[in-house]
């Protein structure tokens, strides 16, 4: 038996998959087995709260664009107007219990409902596992949220509301001054690094192909990321965004019609610039010294 009120030293925590900083989150002095009970209590919490986070996103990803209030009113179907009710509100299972349909008049209702809550879900719970209850999982599950309302918004609508980016930037820059993420000179520069990135990519494809590449959306969103990663891993998520854009584009081309032209297949750059945050938040230093140790600029 172990008791949870009961003093505890060591220089490794002795308990498998719980590090020594996890015990840190424990009251002090606690066993390692009280720190494994908190972190656990933790993850449930977060994987029971998430899909609801996920479902308000949706709310918020239909309603903005729209310029519909986001809090009053209750959510309907869009076949039928039928206000739903709480079976068919409930995240992940809601979806799945009624196939995909809506309960009254059996009209389709999108797989991304289900991918946006399923998707949400992972990525706090990830989140949660490698932060533990801290002010970076704080910074984090924001980071996630805005990435994830925003991609989607510009899947729908090919724009980047400004209110959620301006927010992230001053989040970002708030979250360093108080000592979370990068410090805070490096959040600046990143963020001003990860604002001219797309603008010089736009201003190239401009000059060579007369149109613009990229809105000033793209330019705030890779601020945003600057701001949370530093400058570092503003360029690490310029290049996985450049990359999976590239990638996607060149299936969309060999895919198009004979004779479409390729100037109108327009491909929002948001989700990927929001893949490459999410890749610079979780693994960007690791990438970063494993790059400069290649290139033989760090040992």
């Amino acid at each position: 038996m172990h008791n949870c009120g009961e003093k505890y030293s060591t220089g490794s925590s002795g308990v498998p998959g719980i590090a020594t900083w996890q015990l840190s989150l424990a009251a002090p002095g606690a066993s390692p087995y009280c720190a494994a009970m908190d972190r656990t209590l933790f993850l449930v919490l977060v994987g029971v709260i998430s899909p609801f986070l996920a479902s308000f996103f949706s709310v918020l990803i239909h309603r903005i664009p729209r310029k519909q209030g986001w809090v009053a009113g209750r959510s309907r179907c869009p076949a039928c107007g039928h206000a739903l009710g709480l079976p068919e509100l409930l995240p992940i299972l809601g979806w799945l219990a009624y196939g995909g349909r809506c309960r009254y008049c059996r009209a389709p209702v999108a797989f991304r409902y289900l991918l946006l809550e399923l998707l949400v879900t992972g990525l706090l719970l990830f989140a949660a596992w490698r932060d533990g209850p801290s002010a970076l999982f704080a910074r984090d599950a924001l980071f996630i949220a805005l990435v994830t309302v925003l991609s989607f918004i510009d899947l729908d609508t090919m724009e980047l509301p400004h209110r959620f980016t301006l927010a992230g930037v001053a989040s970002g820059l708030a979250f360093a001054a108080f000592g979370v993420g990068p410090h805070w000179p490096r959040a600046l520069i990143g963020a001003g690094l990860g604002y001219l990135l797309p603008l010089l990519l736009s201003l190239t494809y401009k000059r060579v192909r007369g149109q613009a590449g990229m809105g000033g959306g793209d330019f705030v969103l890779l601020a945003m990321i600057g701001a949370h990663v530093g400058p570092g891993g503003a360029v690490l998520a310029f290049l996985v965004g450049v990359l999976a854009g590239s990638v996607i584009g060149l299936v969309m081309i060999a895919r198009a019609r004979k004779g479409e032209s390729i100037g109108r297949l327009a491909v929002p750059f948001g989700p990927f610039l929001a893949l490459g945050g999410l890749v610079a938040v979780f693994w960007g230093p690791p990438l970063i010294q494993a790059y400069l140790r290649l290139s033989g600029l760090a040992r």
